[in-house]
C-alpha cells in the first residue's frame, strides 16, 4: 500500500511528537513532514506534494485557518484535519472544506478515521492507468515525477525514487494526460509540472525535485518555458 504523505503542522514540540507517534503506529502507512509553523509549511507547499494536512489552528504567526486559506487559493483538493483545543472555529473549517475538526488530545480512533478517509480520497485521484502483468495498475497523478520512454518499456519515475516499468508507449499518454499538470517535453520525456524546480537554459531540461533532469527538445524550449511559467503563475495567484 502506497504511503500517506501527511503534513503535520505544529507549533508544540510534544504535541508533534504525539501526532507523530499516533501516525506511526496506525494501520494506515504513513510518510510524515513536520512543520513548526505556517509560514515554514507555506513556504514549501506545492499541490500534489501531500495527501492529507493536520494543522494545529492556534499557533504564533500565520494560523493554521489563514494557513489554509492560503493554500485553498491554489489547491482545492488536499484534505486538511484542523486540530485544537477549542470549537470556535468550527464554521471556518467546514467553509474551508476541512475533512474533520480534531479536538485535543486527538485519540488513536478518531485519527484513524481522518486517515481512513483521506486514504480513500488518495485512491480515487485522476491517475494514468497502464497494464502491468496482464493486470490494470492506477498510478496517482501527484505520486508521478516524470515519464520516459526506453526502448519498448514506459518508465514511470514516482516520488521517493521509485521507478515502475510498463510496456506502453508514451505517445499514447497524451489523451488520459490532457488538462493536467504535464509537459511533453521531448519525443522520450514527459515531466509533472509540480514537480519541476526550474529549468536550465544551458542544458536544455527540466531539473526535477527528485534530482534529475529531463531533456526538453530545442524546439520546445519556448514551450516548456511557457508552460512552467503559467503553471507557477497559477500557484502563486493566491499568494504562497
Amino acid at each position: 500500500m502506497e504511503p500517506l504523505y501527511i503534513a503535520v503542522c505544529e507549533d508544540m514540540p510534544q504535541e508533534a511528537d504525539r501526532l507523530l507517534a499516533m501516525l506511526q503506529s496506525s494501520s494506515v502507512p504513513t510518510s510524515c513532514t513536520v512543520f513548526s509553523s505556517g509560514e515554514a509549511l507555506l513556504g514549501q507547499y506545492r499541490p500534489g506534494l501531500f495527501d492529507l494536512l493536520l494543522m494545529d489552528v492556534y499557533m504564533s504567526g500565520v494560523t493554521g485557518i489563514q494557513t489554509v486559506e492560503r493554500i485553498r487559493a491554489v489547491d482545492e483538493e488536499v484534505p486538511v484535519a484542523f486540530i485544537t483545543t477549542s470549537l470556535d472555529f468550527t464554521r471556518e473549517s467546514y467553509r474551508l472544506f476541512a475533512l474533520s475538526y480534531l479536538e485535543k488530545p486527538v485519540g488513536q480512533r478518531e485519527l484513524e478515521r481522518v486517515l481512513e478517509i483521506a486514504r480513500l480520497k488518495k485512491e480515487n485521484r485522476p491517475a494514468l492507468v497502464l497494464s502491468r502483468n496482464g493486470a490494470r495498475e492506477r498510478i496517482p497523478l501527484t505520486e508521478i515525477v516524470y515519464l520516459e520512454q526506453r526502448a519498448r518499456r514506459l518508465l514511470v519515475h514516482l516520488r521517493g525514487g521509485r521507478e515502475i516499468p510498463f510496456y506502453e508507449k508514451l505517445s499514447a499518454m497524451p489523451e488520459q494526460l490532457s488538462g493536467q499538470p504535464f509537459f511533453f517535453c521531448h519525443k522520450s520525456f514527459c515531466a509533472s509540472l509540480p514537480h519541476v524546480q526550474r529549468i536550465d537554459a544551458g542544458l536544455r531540461c527540466f531539473v526535477m525535485d527528485d534530482g534529475n533532469n529531463v531533456p526538453i527538445r530545442r524546439e520546445s524550449m519556448a514551450g516548456a518555458k511557457k508552460a512552467f511559467e503559467d503553471y507557477l503563475f497559477s500557484r502563486t495567484r493566491g499568494g504562497l
